[in-house]
């Protein structure tokens, strides 16, 4: 039987209009962008017609997007691009960002920097009041994610924004985990640079795209991590990625047209999983479930469980204990330390993301399949 896929947050599976656009990019529009002829032409043409579609879904304007490799960069780009090497400056972010803005401000800091993070409340978020008693006459930089990859909690960008629009400080925000789920608006949520990666809204690896508002850079303008042909505005040297930016296209396609009834469903369908997990055996939430989180995860522990053990028993169904980017090095969630869980919660915590094709045999097929995982464990350790 078919592994069920759960693992959304992590990464998602290609929708196919994004494989067939990505496969006739390939065979026809092979041609460098920059080059002058026809062919070049052509395929400067498609990847302006995915850069309007990225500037729509968000509502910015196309001279405000650049095309990276990945959110991971745009993370790096929109962070150290704004607080440069020289006068020493201050950051603020959370204690519950991705690694990549926390690794980036750690940057900053070791170059001599000053970096304030913010704490979060147990449902792992932060308040506007914290980021406006955090801010200096020297911050440069506020990064704020829009939602969380692990516990899927909300947070108040817009009322973060309104705080440092009147400070007149930049608001960077990691939207990676809300862009496929919630409505992002630019202007509305008070951002100037905002960033995503086209592998977790069922596009291409290896592919994102960095929002820098217009205003930003014409008062600042950021300084590039990479230097060559001066493609992107200036803003990332290197031949475009043809193939994947019209991937990314096409999944900012797919998903513009069906997003608000998508969530819904998926929202129903994390029901339906919880409930009949609770029939089988118990566990404990560790993100909500309301409108303050997103509508396709959760996060949960199973009482006495080793998390790791268990997914690696449990060979059905693919499911995370946490962030892929920590998998590896097996340390326990930054995230769910933050919010004040116990370390003996976090070690029997998984992370359920569902998906697009995602049915409801799958979650209570998957239901039935942890819960006999769990029992099995705890008849063994009696």
């Amino acid at each position: 039987m078919a592994t069920i896929y759960l693992d959304h947050q992590a990464t998602t599976p290609p929708d196919p209009a994004v494989v067939e656009a990505m496969t006739f990019a390939a065979t026809h529009c092979y041609a460098n962008p920059a080059s002058p002829h026809a062919a070049g032409i052509r395929a400067f043409r498609e990847v302006e017609r995915a850069r309007g579609a990225v500037a729509r879904l968000i509502g910015a304007a196309r001279s405000e997007i650049c095309f990276t490799s990945g959110a991971t960069e745009g993370n790096n780009l929109a962070i150290k691009g704004v607080v440069t090497p020289g006068e020493r400056r201050h950051v603020v972010t959370t204690a519950v960002e991705h690694k990549s803005v926390l690794d980036s401000c750690r940057s900053l800091r070791d170059a001599g920097h000053e970096v304030t993070v913010l704490p979060v409340d147990a449902e792992g978020r932060v308040s506007a009041r914290q980021v406006a008693a955090a801010l200096r006459p020297d911050t440069a930089l506020v990064s704020v994610m829009l939602a969380n990859n692990e516990i899927s909690t909300i947070q108040p960008v817009a009322e973060i924004g309104a705080v440092t629009r009147a400070a007149g400080v930049p608001l960077h925000c990691d939207a990676t985990q809300g862009v496929g789920a919630l409505p992002v608006d630019v202007r509305a949520l008070g951002v100037d640079l905002l960033t995503f990666s086209g592998h977790k809204i069922y596009g291409p690896k290896g592919v994102g795209a960095l929002y820098v508002s217009n205003d930003l850079s014409d008062r600042a303008p950021l300084a590039p991590l990479l230097h060559g042909g001066g493609q992107e505005r200036g803003l990332r040297a290197g031949t475009v990625n043809t193939t994947a930016v019209i991937g990314l296209g096409a999944a900012v396609g797919v998903l513009t047209a069906r997003r608000e009834e998508e969530s819904a469903r998926l929202a129903g369908l994390r029901e339906r999983f919880l409930s009949t997990l609770a029939e089988l055996v118990p566990y404990e939430l560790n993100s909500g479930t309301g409108p303050g989180f997103l509508p396709h995860a959760v996060n949960l522990s199973f009482e006495g469980a080793d998390a790791q053990q268990l997914l690696l028993e449990v060979t059905d169904i693919a499911v995370s204990t946490g962030s892929a980017c920590n998998s590896a090095a097996q340390e326990p969630s930054h995230v769910l330390m933050a919010a004040g869980l116990s370390p003996e919660r976090i070690r029997g915590s998984i992370r359920v993301g569902l998906g697009r094709f995602t049915t409801e045999e799958d979650v209570v097929r998957a239901a039935h399949a942890l819960a006999a995982g769990v029992s099995s464990r705890a008849v063994r350790a009696a």
